[in-house]
């Protein structure tokens, strides 16, 4: 199919390809590697406009970004044998940044080559084809898929340094070697960003602990304090309503570990129990006879007689961080919502 000079350019894009489901896939980026969006819309014409359009705030407060500059013009959209010709203003090719250039036709490509049928994408400034502006593509024929820049993967270091950054390991965690502590901290940031819980840095682990943000409290309350949100059994310690660490934990089975705000009564570095006739390391009690202790083993769900595991990597530091006097807010998030 083709649309003519003779048709509108509105007309032309009705008879284009629709995409796939409710909206049409849009793709920027975000801390370097391709992200999709979806946006409303059904057409070819209207995928491109959204691209150009660039992220929303909200998306933008997410990390994520177009290479595209700002009010590209559209010039029209065209279709023929499959192969989708993008005309764009001059506006596309302004700019001698590379990777920026090179990324302006992958974000187009992946973009057009979302909606089912498209074979290729053909790109045009002002009518002319731009021969030797973008690194990596020869835009004298169509585009079939975008040039993949071979990026180093992060390493096991960068990816230790940036659990630290967000609070969830210990500055002497960064080792260079994926351990068990490591993977302790691996598990916390798995729970806090609802991921599947296995500990391990495997790709879309990284990918979202690359564009993650530090942990903020559920609740707004003065001073030092440890929020235990059950539904991800996790432990944030909280100074000013600042997360200062987040623990990866393992409560009360069947709801043993009683809700509630509590403070910290009792401290002790060796703690007897003896119903259950075990040492319980670094105890601290706020409830009763509950309190944050050492334990091992600590799973990813509650397994507790009601007390609060925490692993051997967190539990001093824990200790030290519940002073006698702390205030602990025990809770299921989902009842504050």
């Amino acid at each position: 199919m083709k649309c003519g000079a003779f048709l509108a350019i509105a007309a032309c894009a009705l008879a284009l390809p629709p995409a796939a489901g409710a909206g049409v896939q849009i793709w920027f980026s975000a801390a370097g590697n391709p992200v999709p969006v979806v946006r409303d819309g059904t057409t070819i014409r209207a995928a491109v406009e959204q691209l150009l359009a660039g992220p929303t705030p909200a998306e933008r407060g997410q990390g994520i970004r177009s290479a595209l500059p700002l009010r590209t013009p559209l010039l029209s959209v065209t279709v023929e044998r499959r192969i989708v010709t993008v005309d764009l203003g001059a506006r596309f090719a302004s700019g001698r940044d590379e990777a920026a250039l090179g990324g302006r036709v992958g974000q187009l490509v992946r973009t057009v080559r979302a909606i089912p049928s498209v074979r290729g994408v053909r790109i045009l400034i002002e009518g002319g084809v731009p021969v030797g502006l973008f690194p990596g593509y020869d835009l004298r024929r169509p585009v079939a898929a975008p040039a993949e820049r071979s990026t180093p993967a992060p390493q096991t270091r960068d990816l230790q340094q940036r659990l630290v950054d967000l609070g969830f390991l210990a500055p002497s965690g960064v080792t260079g070697v994926a351990d068990v502590q490591t993977s302790t901290a691996v598990l916390g940031f798995q729970k806090w960003a609802n991921l599947s819980r296995d500990g391990a840095l495997g790709s879309t682990t990284v990918a979202t602990l690359v564009r993650a943000t530090r942990p903020s409290p559920a609740l707004r309350v003065p001073g030092r304090r440890i929020e235990v949100q059950l539904r991800r059994q996790v432990a944030l310690l909280i100074e000013g309503n600042k997360v200062v660490r987040t623990v990866h934990i393992s409560s009360g089975t069947g709801g043993l570990t009683p809700r509630g705000s509590f403070s910290i009564y009792r401290k002790e570095r060796y703690s007897w129990s003896v119903p259950f006739k075990v040492w319980l390391p670094w105890a601290s009690y706020f409830t009763g006879g509950i309190a944050f202790h050492e334990f091992a083993p600590v799973p990813t769900y509650p397994a507790s007689h009601g007390c609060v595991r925490v692993s051997r990597y967190d539990a001093p530091m824990l200790f030290g961080f519940a002073e006698s006097g702390t205030r602990v807010d025990v809770f299921d998030e989902a009842a504050l919502s």
